[in-house]
């Protein structure tokens, strides 16, 4: 499941990017066919492969801890994932 929503996360990039899958094909020595099969699901890449997509489309694969992917995800998500124990003072009289 992890490896798909990264596979479709480079389907954005490349769309983003106005790139055909032949022409990220080229850049990667592959054929147009197996693009198409690695962003259907219907093949499983390698990971030197993903790596090598993700580099080409301005992305970069990182392994982070577990038990930081929850704040990490509110980052990239702009939420919150809970508010802080502390809040600043408000100036009186101000």
């Amino acid at each position: 499941i992890f490896m798909n929503a990264i596979i479709q996360q480079l389907k954005r990039a490349r769309l983003a990017k106005k790139l055909k899958q032949a022409e990220l094909g080229v850049k990667l020595g592959l054929p147009q066919s197996h693009i198409s099969k690695i962003e259907q699901g219907g093949s499983n890449p390698r990971l030197s492969t993903v790596t090598d997509m993700a580099r080409l489309l301005d992305q970069e694969l990182v392994l982070v801890p577990r038990s930081m992917l929850p704040a990490i995800r509110a980052m990239l998500s702009g939420e919150e994932t809970q508010k802080p124990k502390w809040q600043i003072d408000e100036e009186e009289g101000g």
